[in-house]
């Protein structure tokens, strides 16, 4: 039954954490909710929770231990009704090693298949699975000119790769992603470094987001409009296609082309299924997702682009309807860094600091985030750098909405 005494509350992030990343709130439940229960929701502390989603981006529950695994893929049927009931990375997403999304040698929870394990360290037993392994991926291991030793002596790391949670093959990216903390890094804060030589202390392991929104806002008129007018082509398999690149300093692009998988030597595949957004098929047969997409809840523009993943793009004259093909990989990649580069401020970045309990549930469809810290010492039971967390992405049934002006 919903409770009719001090009703659910959402309070936006202190201004010197959200500075002008437009980013993060948290959600205060009722006395009487110990755990997130949708079903406890009246219809407004419902629609409360839906459009504090799309407005803010990210949203903090507090103290969850013991939170029941279902109630995250719950989550995502509660803001998507066309959500599929499996995670939208597949089964094989965390045990094939040809793909790179498996690479931080994750698993699923069995009573909740929906939702994968992932963090850093031995775990023996865990929700009665064999042993886990667990690892944190490490931006030494992916970015063509990463850290110095001295560099991360001194406590620096890079954001591993800016993503949405995106299979771009078969199943369309779902409206809202969540995470789950069981376990953090005891570790002191570390820091980025951005190309104005500016630096933000982070914590160690802390989720980073940045708004496509303010991505799209802080564009020039003559970039919107070619944003908008453009149309992304993602590779085939894109997460096998890239398994060997190197990425920019930022993680936001490949630095340079010549290391992609040959598209013959992939597992099967078609382009009818490639980024399958069937309102976007183009001309020539190709599916194509639009670089601006519309806020499912407020409308807002959203700049919405895989640099890492991205294969070509297609940018339509308004006025003649001509359409111009780039399919140069390395100028792609440049134009997409030029674009979403702009966003990469300390003052845009939103770096969540973990509290064992949090729930943090975000908008897939409207932020981009990545991974961050580096936590790669051998690991024992007493290891400082050890982290537990669950995740859960489900493929929507509802393909993305371009943003066009009103003009």
């Amino acid at each position: 039954m919903p409770h009719v005494v001090e009703p659910l509350r959402v309070v936006s992030l202190a201004a010197e954490i959200r500075k002008q990343s437009g980013i993060g709130a948290e959600v205060i439940l009722p006395p009487s909710m110990k755990h997130l229960d949708l079903d406890g929701l009246s219809d407004e502390e419902k629609a409360t929770l839906r459009a504090s989603l799309f407005d803010h981006g990210v949203l903090v529950v507090r103290n969850q231990q013991g939170l029941d695994p279902q109630v995250m893929p719950k989550v995502g049927r509660f803001f998507d009704e066309t959500a599929w009931d499996i995670h939208s990375g597949g089964e094989k997403m965390v045990t094939d090693a040809k793909n790179i999304l498996s690479q931080n040698r994750g698993a699923r929870v069995p009573r909740a298949p929906q939702v994968s394990i992932i963090g850093k360290g031995n775990w023996t037993g865990y929700e009665g699975l064999p042993d886990l392994d667990l690892k944190h991926v490490s931006h030494t291991e992916f970015h063509e000119t990463p850290c110095t030793t001295e560099e991360l002596e001194d406590g620096f790391t890079r954001p591993y790769r800016w993503h949405m949670d995106a299979p771009l093959y078969e199943r369309l990216p779902g409206y809202v992603t969540s995470l789950h903390s069981l376990k953090n890094p005891d570790l002191p804060d570390q820091k980025l470094r951005f190309t104005t030589g500016e630096v933000l202390p982070i914590p160690a392991g802390a989720t980073a987001f940045y708004s496509g929104a303010r991505a799209f806002d802080i564009l020039s008129d003559e970039e919107k409009e070619f944003a908008l007018n453009t149309t992304v082509q993602y590779a085939p398999r894109a997460y096998e296609w890239m398994l060997d690149c190197k990425a920019r300093e930022d993680g936001l692009t490949i630095a340079k082309s010549g290391k992609e998988k040959r598209l013959k030597d992939l597992p099967e595949w078609s382009w009818n299924k490639v980024h399958a957004f069937p309102a976007g098929i183009s001309a020539d047969g190709f599916n194509t997702a639009k670089m601006v997409w519309r806020n499912h809840g407020n409308g807002r523009p959203h700049l919405q682009v895989l640099g890492c993943c991205a294969y070509s793009l297609r940018t339509t004259d308004p006025v003649t309807g001509e359409v111009t093909v780039m399919d140069d990989l390395d100028e792609v990649r440049r134009v997409c860094h030029k674009l979403t580069s702009k966003v990469y401020a300390p003052e845009n970045i939103y770096a969540h600091r973990w509290q064992e309990g949090d729930l943090v549930i975000f908008h897939n469809r409207g932020v981009l985030h990545s991974i961050t810290g580096e936590l790669t010492r051998s690991s024992g039971e007493s290891d400082p750098e050890r982290r537990l967390f669950w995740q859960c992405t489900m493929s929507s049934g509802t393909v993305p909405v371009a943003y066009r002006s009103a003009a």
